[in-house]
């Protein structure tokens, strides 16, 4: 004879706690704060894409002696970077990732600065010393929009 065991509904369970509340009810159950912790491998987003493209604007902008692009690039990959990261879930959100690599470009473009300053050089390590810092004060200004947004629920405008 074989006994297969059926949940009714109506069968009380018991309970081996003086409380005498049951244990699957749930009581001190956190909700899972990340339902799906795995990413989907087919799923990819559009951050990959600019990696690459922001290593090769800062590039060029430093070999053309055009410091803007250069600061664009350096902000471009930061943030693509900080994408890459979220997207993967290594991290929640990209405000602390931001705020990270924004002082990592400005100490280490403040550092080639104070060491090679003005000086012609080889590779002009002053120039990009100053577009790492002004990258890193950028990239810190977004961080730091990202959070008043976050915070607030609204976006920080003239007049508001």
């Amino acid at each position: 004879m074989n006994f297969t065991p059926s949940r009714d509904s109506g069968t009380s369970h018991s309970s081996n706690s003086s409380s005498g509340r049951d244990i699957d009810s749930g009581h001190n159950a956190r909700p899972d704060p990340d339902p799906n912790p795995d990413p989907d491998p087919d799923a990819t987003g559009i951050w990959h894409a600019f990696v690459p493209l922001g290593l090769v604007a800062a590039e060029i902008g430093v070999l053309f002696d055009f410091t803007p692009v250069a600061v664009g690039g350096l902000v471009l990959f930061g943030r693509s970077i900080a994408g890459v990261l979220v997207e993967m879930r290594f991290a929640r959100g990209p405000t602390h990732l931001l705020t990270g690599i924004g002082i990592i470009y400005t100490l280490s473009g403040s550092g080639l600065v104070y060491l090679f300053g003005g000086a012609p050089g080889a590779f002009e390590l002053g120039f990009r010393g100053i577009a790492l810092a002004v990258a890193g004060g950028v990239t810190a200004a977004l961080a730091a929009w990202r959070w008043f947004e976050a915070e607030t629920g609204g976006s920080p405008g003239i007049g508001s």
